[in-house]
């Protein structure tokens, strides 16, 4: 957890939808993890597997320049 009180994931997803003008329903659909899965890791009451960092990771890079 970062000193902000969100973890690593979870803020970057939160900039990554600021930025890019997202809702929490079309990362879900970027992702291909439920919406109810994005909203609980972005509020730290899921932690996500590396596989779902992964990926989450995987679509804000390829579409950060965008």
């Amino acid at each position: 957890m970062s000193r902000n009180g969100f973890s690593k994931v979870a803020k970057n997803i939160i900039d990554y939808e600021k930025k890019m003008d997202l809702t929490d329903t079309q990362m879900a659909f970027d992702t291909h993890l439920s919406v109810e899965r994005i909203h609980g890791i972005k509020a730290m009451e899921i932690t996500p597997t590396s596989d779902e960092e992964k990926i989450i990771e995987e679509v804000i890079t390829n579409n950060e320049n965008i």
